[in-house]
C-alpha cells in the first residue's frame, strides 16, 4: 500500500485525479473570456458533478472501509487515507466555488442582472411572488412535523429541504416546534421577477418560498419563523467493474443485502442552522460526527445553475453555431445509398445528429429494408431515435434493440423505454449477464436485388440527441462488409451469448481490447528501437488501469513519443526522467465537453486509427462490451489526423496534466498564434463545397 494517499511513484490516485478534473471546470466559471452566463453554468456542472462523485466514488469507498478498514485500490492506494485526502481537497475546492460564485454574481449585477434573496423584492416584487406563490409552489408543498414519536421522513437523494423552525414566546418560556418541507424538485428553480426598465431580477425559488412560509403556518402562530436548507447524497450504486480488489468487492456485495439501500454518503446544511436544529436531524437521521457533514451556504443543488435564464442576452452566452449536414448527405434523397458508396464520418456537434435519426427513419420506411439492430445505452427523453424504431417495427421491419437497464443514473428511463418498444413488438434484449454494453452501434439489413446489404454506424458516443449538442463525438457509417459482417456478428451474440464469435476487424472488450492495444504499443516500441518512426497519440476521458499504463512507461522509455488527450481522470505520471520523459498529457476542457476516443499509431508511415467507446480503465477492458472501430480510409484519416493536430496544438481551453495538479493553461508561446481547437473544427466543417 502507498503511504502518499495522492500518488506513488508510479501512479496518481484516481480520486485525486478527477478531483482536478472537476477543477477545471472550475476553472471555466473563473474565465472573464467565457460569456457570463456560461460562467454561471459552469458553476452549475461543477456542483452536478461533485454530486455524483460522492453518490458513486465515495460510497463506494466508504463501503469498503466498512468491510475493511485497511482495504486497498488496485492501483495500491489506502481507502481510508484517499477518504481523508478527498476531504481536504474538496474542503479546498468547495472555498474556491464560493469565491467565484460571488465573482460572477457580481459581474451579473454590473450586466444589470440581479440575483434578489427575499428581504430584498420590492413592493411590486413582493406582490408578485405572494401570486406566483400562491398559483405555482403552494399546492406541491407537503409540510411535515417533527415530533418525537413519529419517524423522520425517508429524505431523497439529491433533493432540497427546508428544515422549518418555529418559536412561541409564553411568558418567559419558548416553545420550539419543527417541520420539513421539501422544496418542489420538478418546479423551475429561478424564478424572473418583474423589474425596472433596463434591469432584471431573478430569485432562487427557496427565497420564494421562505418570503410565504407564514403562510403554510399560520395555524401555529409563531413569533419567529425560520427555515435553514439540507441536502442528502445518497450511495448511488456499487460498481462491479470498478477499481477495489475482487475480493474485496465480492465481499461487499455479501454484505449489500443486510445493509440499508442508499445509505447518506454526505449531508450539506446551512452553516447559520441553529445547534438544536442541527443535532435534531443528525439524531434523526441517525448520523455520527462525519467527515461528510459538511456545513454549505443558504444554497444548496448549485447544481441548478445549468439552467439558469440567459435573459434574452445572446451577448452572454456562447455564439450560436450551426451545426451541419454532411457533404456525402446534401441534395440526396437516400442517406442510404451513399453510405453504400462510401464510408461518412460523422462529428458532432459540428455536424448535425438528427442525421443519425434521418437515417433510421428511412430504414423504418425503405422497402428493401428487412432488420433493424441498435444497442442503446443512453437515449434522450422524447427520444426520435425510440420513435424511428417504433415506426420501423410499425411498417414491419423486424427490430433488435439491446438495451443496458444498468446505465447509472438512466436505469428507471431505460425500463420505461424497453416497455414502450416492447409493446410496438420489437425484441427487446438485456444484453450480456455480467457485462454491461457500453457500445454505441446499429445495422441496417437491407435485400437489394437478390442480395444482402448491411449498412452499419459505430460510434464513441450514445445515441442521445440532447446530449449530441453539448457532446464532442464521432460516428461511422459504413457498408464495409468486413466491418458490417462483424457488427453482424455480435448482435447475434448478444442475443446467444454462449459462443463468442471471433473478430479480425472489430476490436470488442472484454475480449481483445486489453490484449489488442498492448500489441499496438508493443509494435510502437519495436519500431522505436529499430530507429524507425514511432509516436502513440491517445484522446481518452480518463486513463486509469494500471497495465496499461505500465506499457505506456515501458515504450515511453523505448523512445516512443507519446501525446495523451486525456479530458477526465489520469494515473499515469508524465515527464518522469527514466519512466516517462517523452509522454506528455493535456486536457482540453471548453464550450464542449470532449467525448471522443480517438486513437492512433504512428506504425512507422503506415498508421493505424481507432474511434472507440472504451476508456482505458478496467470496467471498459475487462467488463463491459465494448467496440474500437478501425478506420482505413485515407480520406477519413486524413480528417482525424487534422482533428487531433488541432487538439494538440490548442493553447484556448488545453491544460497541463501533472502529479501536482496544477491545472496550468498551455499558453500561446510568445509572439505566437492563439489556437482554439474547437473553432478551427467549426471552422472546417462550416468550409462550403
Amino acid at each position: 500500500m502507498t503511504k502518499n494517499p495522492i500518488h506513488s511513484d508510479r501512479l496518481i490516485n484516481r480520486e485525486l485525479s478527477w478531483l482536478a478534473f472537476n477543477h477545471r471546470v472550475l476553472q471555466e466559471a473563473v474565465r472573464t473570456d467565457n460569456p457570463l452566463i456560461e460562467r454561471v453554468r459552469f458553476l452549475g456542472i461543477f456542483s452536478n458533478n461533485m454530486d455524483e462523485f460522492f453518490r458513486v466514488r465515495v460510497a463506494n469507498l466508504q463501503r469498503a472501509m466498512l468491510v475493511d478498514e485497511s482495504s486497498t485500490t488496485t492501483l495500491g492506494f489506502g481507502v481510508q487515507s484517499t477518504l481523508q485526502a478527498v476531504t481536504n481537497r474538496v474542503v479546498e475546492l468547495q472555498g474556491e466555488y464560493n469565491q467565484a460564485y460571488e465573482r460572477v454574481e457580481q459581474a451579473l449585477e454590473e450586466e444589470g442582472i440581479r440575483i434578489l434573496n427575499e428581504e430584498q423584492f420590492s413592493e411590486e416584487q413582493e406582490d408578485f411572488v405572494a401570486n406566483y406563490f400562491k398559483q405555482q409552489i403552494r399546492p406541491h408543498l407537503v409540510p411535515i412535523m417533527i415530533t418525537e414519536g413519529r419517524p423522520f421522513p425517508d429524505l431523497k437523494d439529491g433533493v432540497l429541504y427546508f428544515m422549518v423552525g418555529l418559536e412561541t414566546q409564553h411568558g418567559s418560556k419558548v416553545t420550539k416546534e419543527y417541520a420539513l418541507v421539501q422544496i418542489p424538485p420538478h418546479r423551475p428553480r429561478f424564478v424572473i421577477l418583474p423589474s425596472p426598465q433596463g434591469n432584471r431580477s431573478v430569485a432562487f425559488v427557496d427565497d420564494v418560498i421562505r418570503k410565504e412560509l407564514h403562510k403554510i403556518f399560520q395555524l401555529f402562530q409563531p413569533d419567529r419563523l425560520y427555515a435553514h436548507a439540507i441536502k442528502v447524497t445518497r450511495d448511488a450504486e456499487i460498481d462491479m467493474d470498478d477499481d477495489l480488489s475482487m475480493s474485496l468487492m465480492d465481499k461487499m456485495a455479501d454484505g449489500v443485502s443486510q445493509r440499508k439501500n442508499g445509505d447518506f454518503v454526505r449531508m450539506i446544511y446551512d452553516r447559520e442552522m441553529p445547534a438544536a436544529m442541527l443535532d435534531l436531524v443528525m439524531n434523526k437521521l441517525d448520523l455520527g460526527e462525519s467527515e461528510n457533514i459538511i456545513s454549505g451556504t443558504r444554497y444548496h443543488n448549485r447544481k441548478d445553475l445549468m439552467k439558469f435564464p440567459d435573459f434574452g442576452r445572446s451577448d452572454l452566452v456562447f455564439p450560436k453555431r450551426k451545426s451541419h449536414k454532411h457533404k456525402c448527405f446534401q441534395g440526396k434523397s437516400s442517406m442510404l445509398n451513399q453510405v453504400v458508396k462510401r464510408d461518412v464520418l460523422l462529428h458532432y456537434p459540428y455536424h448535425n445528429f438528427g442525421q443519425v435519426v434521418d437515417a433510421l427513419r428511412e430504414a423504418a420506411i425503405d422497402p428493401t429494408v428487412e432488420r433493424i439492430c441498435i444497442n442503446l445505452y443512453r437515449v434522450a427523453h422524447n427520444s426520435k431515435i425510440i420513435n424511428a424504431l417504433v415506426n420501423a417495427a410499425y411498417n414491419g421491419k423486424k427490430v433488435q434493440v439491446v438495451i443496458e437497464l444498468a446505465a447509472r443514473f438512466d436505469e428507471r428511463h431505460n425500463i420505461k423505454i424497453s416497455n414502450v418498444l416492447q409493446e410496438a413488438g420489437i425484441q427487446v434484449e438485456f444484453g450480456v449477464t455480467g457485462l454491461k454494453v457500453h457500445s454505441k452501434m446499429f445495422l441496417i439489413d437491407r435485400q437489394v436485388e437478390g442480395k444482402r446489404q448491411r449498412i452499419a454506424y459505430i460510434g464513441t458516443g450514445n445515441f442521445h440527441e440532447e446530449m449530441a449538442r453539448v457532446f464532442s463525438d464521432f460516428g461511422l457509417f459504413t457498408a464495409n462488409a468486413d466491418l458490417t459482417d462483424e457488427v453482424a456478428k455480435l448482435f447475434s451474440f448478444f442475443s446467444n451469448n454462449y459462443e463468442r464469435p471471433d473478430f479480425e476487424k472489430l476490436v470488442v472488450s472484454p475480449y481483445q481490447t486489453r490484449s489488442t492495444f498492448l500489441e499496438l504499443l508493443d509494435r510502437e516500441t519495436e519500431h522505436a528501437q529499430q530507429g524507425r518512426t514511432a509516436r502513440v497519440i491517445l484522446k481518452l476521458n480518463n486513463l486509469v488501469d494500471a497495465e496499461m499504463i505500465e506499457a505506456l512507461y515501458a515504450a515511453s522509455q523505448s523512445g516512443v513519443r507519446i501525446d495523451l488527450i486525456v479530458r477526465g481522470i489520469c494515473s499515469l505520471i508524465p515527464g518522469v526522467k527514466g519512466m516517462s520523459e517523452n509522454i506528455k498529457v493535456r486536457s482540453l476542457l471548453g464550450r464542449y465537453l470532449e467525448h471522443a476516443r480517438v486513437l492512433y499509431f504512428e506504425n512507422n508511415g503506415s498508421p493505424t486509427y481507432f474511434l472507440s467507446s472504451a476508456d482505458w480503465m478496467k470496467r471498459n477492458l475487462d467488463h463491459r462490451v465494448e467496440v474500437s472501430v478501425p478506420i482505413e480510409d485515407i480520406q477519413l484519416q486524413s480528417v482525424l489526423a487534422q482533428y487531433l493536430d488541432h487538439q494538440l496544438k490548442d493553447n484556448v481551453h488545453a491544460r497541463k496534466v501533472d502529479v501536482h495538479f496544477s491545472n496550468a493553461f498551455i499558453a500561446p508561446k510568445k509572439g505566437g498564434k492563439t489556437v482554439d481547437a474547437s473553432e478551427l473544427t467549426h471552422q472546417v466543417y462550416a468550409q462550403p463545397d
